[in-house]
């Protein structure tokens, strides 16, 4: 199984008690951004997961295609959790991810649209749908 199938299993699967897993694929200084989040290395990187899932109940990850050129991945996927403040959250995005001459992950960057998550928080969110209404193009 190539490094890339693996790690999207893991990711289709992740879960509290597996997040250890992820050290098999990921380079020990692996950096890991995101739209709120900027970490280096595995600890760091596991220590966020860890906190999603103390977070957020029945998270999942869908990954819906991959592609793979070299050392560089993209992924498209589907993200879904639940919390008390925002409700039922669910939106898409994409990741690059780097991989080293091992297989290992050195980069793994999301791409996703924040504003879909500050529309589920209280006062934020009716700011947010109010502001997506006044700009989003309207056809005469």
């Amino acid at each position: 199984m190539s490094s890339l199938s693996q790690y999207i299993q893991l990711l289709e699967t992740l879960e509290m008690s597996n997040l250890e897993h992820l050290r098999d694929v990921l380079s020990e200084d692996v950096v890991f951004t995101d739209p709120f989040n900027h970490v280096k290395g595995i600890d760091a990187y596991l220590a966020l997961l860890t906190e999603m899932f103390e977070r957020l109940d029945s998270v999942d990850f869908t990954v819906h295609h991959s592609q793979q050129q070299e050392t560089v991945a993209y992924l498209y996927w589907t993200f879904s959790g639940s919390s008390s403040v925002t409700g039922r959250l669910n939106f898409q995005g994409s990741s690059r991810l780097i991989f080293d001459e091992t297989g290992k992950i050195t980069q793994h960057q999301d791409f996703w649209d924040s504003a879909d998550l500050y529309e589920k928080v209280p006062v934020l969110g009716a700011l947010f749908r109010w502001l997506r209404r006044r700009v989003a193009f309207r056809e005469h």
